[in-house]
């Protein structure tokens, strides 16, 4: 069995692939390839892993893409009211299920925010994938599921915040990330040692592991699963693949 995480930016450079061999003795990274991954590397993780959870939108907010084609063809730009229309516009419908049902260990007010697809700048990397990926099954209940690693983090009780980009802050915080991810998950190895090095040193690969471990998770039955993926939202706009909290512990190799 083998799963993927794609970490999807706008440039090559930026984007980060990582594949996990599972097997009933092990669960063990596969060798990185060079940083960076193009089209043709995506394309290829897509046809040789089992499961692939990619880290970007893979739709927009329907009432976005509605108004938007009447605003093209010259019509009225038809919202509710400015607080609810705009809520309607930036945020999918997976968005908000989000961030009614994500919940996090020893904190019962947090709240898990996803970014907005129709007003972020993550609109130009989910342009990228839906030209990637052409038609497909948004809904997750296929082989290509949306993941955020920040939503799995979240409810695995780990740091979710402040561990992106180069500053000496940001280092550490990711630095921090993943010694409390390895902590948790102690069967997880790499094939190559120095693998872990380039994890701890870039977000990217870090995000494309997480993604790896939902797309596992998924599998074996370990997500949240309470919403309908026969929906006109989740086929169209998109649904998040939200890890339960104990997924962590159940995903080691052997545990049932």
């Amino acid at each position: 069995m083998l799963s993927a995480g794609i970490d999807v930016a706008s440039e090559d450079a930026r984007t980060a692939i990582c594949s996990i061999r599972w097997s009933p003795e092990h669960a063990r990274i596969e060798p990185l390839g060079p940083p960076g991954a193009s089209d043709t590397e995506i394309r290829e993780c897509l046809a040789i892993a089992d499961r692939v959870g990619v880290d970007i939108p893979l739709g927009w907010p329907s009432a976005f893409v509605e108004s938007l084609n009447r605003h093209h063809r010259g019509e009225a730009w038809d919202a509710p009211g400015p607080a609810a229309g705009m809520a309607a516009l930036r945020l999918r419908a997976t968005d908000r299920w989000l961030t009614e049902h994500a919940r996090r260990p020893g904190e019962p007010t947090a709240r898990c925010h996803p970014m907005s697809v129709s007003t972020n700048l993550i609109a130009i990397p989910a342009v990228r994938m839906a030209r990637v990926l052409g038609p497909v099954d948004r809904s997750g209940a296929v082989k290509v599921i949306e993941v955020y690693p920040a939503a799995a983090l979240f409810v695995w009780g780990l740091p979710y915040r402040g561990y992106k980009g180069s500053r000496q802050d940001r280092r550490a915080a990711r630095h921090a990330l993943l010694r409390q991810l390895r902590a948790a998950a102690p069967w997880l190895t790499a094939t190559r040692t120095e693998d872990w090095e380039r994890i701890r040193e870039n977000d990217h690969e870090l995000d494309a592991l997480v993604a790896a471990l939902v797309a596992r998770a998924k599998d074996r039955g370990l997500c949240d699963e309470d919403y309908n993926a026969a929906s006109v939202e989740a086929r169209t706009e998109g649904w998040i693949t939200l890890p339960r909290p104990d997924a962590l512990v159940e995903l080691k190799p052997g545990a049932r």
